[in-house]
């Protein structure tokens, strides 16, 4: 963590006056704010923190907020619209004090930011540094030995709390100017976009009594995961309970796993074009009941409201559980044994409300 202390020092000294810039909070953030927003990479991250920003557009809507983010996210962020720009950056860029990194600093360094935010709950050491070099004054991001004077608003959790990750932020809401109940889970899905996704799910799925179930096969945020036979015997005991339709869906990275998951399932499924993250999102977010692991994907389905079934092993911490969403229900899978059919479907009822 020195490293953090290091950088925050280097940058604030040749690029940036963060560190001697004040704030006062609540107040820091006005009707023509600028927000820099800080992507670290993580694709639960940027969920839960999105709700945070939403928050802030709602609240001064003609704030403006940059998103600094890898590749890959961009198409997700763009096309969500609650950015006015975003900055993209690669893994060279952030290879401290080479000259692709303080060109990132300075360029950053520009744009005059009120508000920086590093969009994580772990010690991102090269991006915190960015986030001083915005020049903002309010410099919200995760809590560590090290963060000062990168971070200086930072999301704590107390010793030994259990609550999920992706209600945090809420406690920031009345330092930023937010009412309680303002920071509210959810990605932001143009209605466009979800009409014309849906009409693709009705052309392809024309039964209406098929439930249509998302499946992401990928492996947790804990690198584990349910077995694929154990999954699958799962869909074979949901599917001689009622019709379904299975959609695999995954958050990329995790292609070979999802490819051995299709040819072992016994129905045919449905394949959807999913050219973007932001596509993916979107028929997540139709599907009818959704199952999956610890994976990026159960965090926006449960964010959406769609009926999920979690299937958690061992190694997922309770801190990933969102225990008190109603559309979702966590079974807790230990290796080698099957969950009955009578769990499954009781869970199934419950998240669909008795359906």
């Amino acid at each position: 963590m020195a490293t953090t202390r290091m950088l925050g020092g280097l940058v604030g000294r040749f690029l940036a006056k963060g560190e001697e810039t004040s704030f006062h909070v609540p107040g820091a953030l006005g009707e023509d704010s600028r927000i820099l927003a800080i992507d670290t990479g993580d694709l639960s991250d940027l969920l839960f923190h999105a709700s945070l920003l939403r928050a802030i557009r709602d609240r001064y809507p003609r704030s403006r907020i940059d998103v600094l983010l890898p590749e890959h996210h961009t198409p997700l962020v763009r096309e969500s619209g609650f950015a006015r720009n975003c900055i993209e950056y690669t893994a060279k860029q952030l290879r401290t004090w080479t000259p692709g990194y303080v060109a990132l600093a300075r360029g950053i360094r520009k744009h005059d930011y009120d508000l920086c935010v590093v969009m994580s709950f772990e010690a991102h050491p090269a991006l915190e540094a960015i986030a001083l070099a915005s020049g903002a004054p309010l410099r919200l991001g995760p809590s560590h030995r090290s963060s000062y004077p990168a971070v200086n608003f930072e999301v704590r959790a107390p010793q030994g709390d259990q609550r999920y990750r992706g209600t945090r932020l809420a406690a920031t809401a009345p330092f930023l100017g937010l009412a309680d109940g303002d920071v509210r889970p959810g990605w932001p899905l143009p209605e466009e976009k979800v009409r014309k996704t849906r009409q693709l799910v009705h052309f392809n799925k024309p039964r209406k009594d098929e439930i249509l179930v998302g499946v992401d096969p990928s492996l947790g945020k804990s690198g584990a995961g349910l077995s694929l036979p154990n999954l699958n015997f799962l869909l074979n005991q949901l599917q001689s309970q009622m019709p379904i339709r299975v959609l695999p869906l995954c958050a990329g990275g995790a292609t070979d796993r999802l490819d051995q998951f299709q040819a072992a399932l016994t129905q045919a499924p449905m394949n959807l074009p999913a050219g973007t993250m932001f596509d993916t999102v979107v028929m997540t977010s139709l599907c009818d009941l959704f199952l999956a692991g610890n994976t990026d994907l159960f965090h926006f389905a449960a964010a959406q409201g769609v009926p999920v079934i979690g299937l958690f092993v061992k190694e997922d911490e309770p801190t990933w559980e969102p225990a008190h969403y109603d559309n979702v229900r966590i079974l807790r899978v230990a290796e080698g044994k099957r969950v009955d059919v009578d769990t499954l479907l009781d869970a199934v009822r419950s998240v669909r409300g008795g359906r």
